[in-house]
């Protein structure tokens, strides 16, 4: 939940691609930031409620599912390669996976706090 912490990610990944791109959350992602806004963690549960307004006032929930028996993250991948999207995502796993099947990713950068886009060519 980067965004809960200050980085400019929308500013970061639109400086990167040299374009303003359309931000998409698909709805399992979304039902996850839900659930978490109501942990009994109140930091959890902040962070998530704030993201969540970002998500809401920024960015597309797009209907799009998980298949039976898919997580999450193999719905991300499935979207983000049937679409030819980008995944932003800091999930080192996930990010590995991305690469693996050369699927372009927006990720943090810690030593600068900014977002990187790789295997993204314009």
């Amino acid at each position: 939940m980067l965004l809960a912490h200050g980085v400019r990610v929308f500013d970061d990944i639109s400086e990167a691609l040299e374009a303003k791109p359309r931000f998409v959350v698909i709805k399992p992602v979304y039902n996850e930031l839900r659930k978490l806004a109501n942990s009994s963690e109140a930091k959890t549960r902040r962070n998530a409620e704030f993201v969540l307004s970002v998500v809401e006032k920024l960015c597309e929930v797009v209907d799009y599912m998980a298949k039976n028996g898919e997580t999450v993250d193999d719905a991300i991948i499935q979207y983000a390669l049937e679409n030819n999207a980008i995944v932003a995502t800091n999930d080192r796993e996930l990010r590995r996976r991305l690469r693996s099947l050369n699927i372009p990713e927006a990720y943090l950068r810690e030593e600068s706090m900014r977002i990187h886009v790789e295997g993204y060519y314009k």
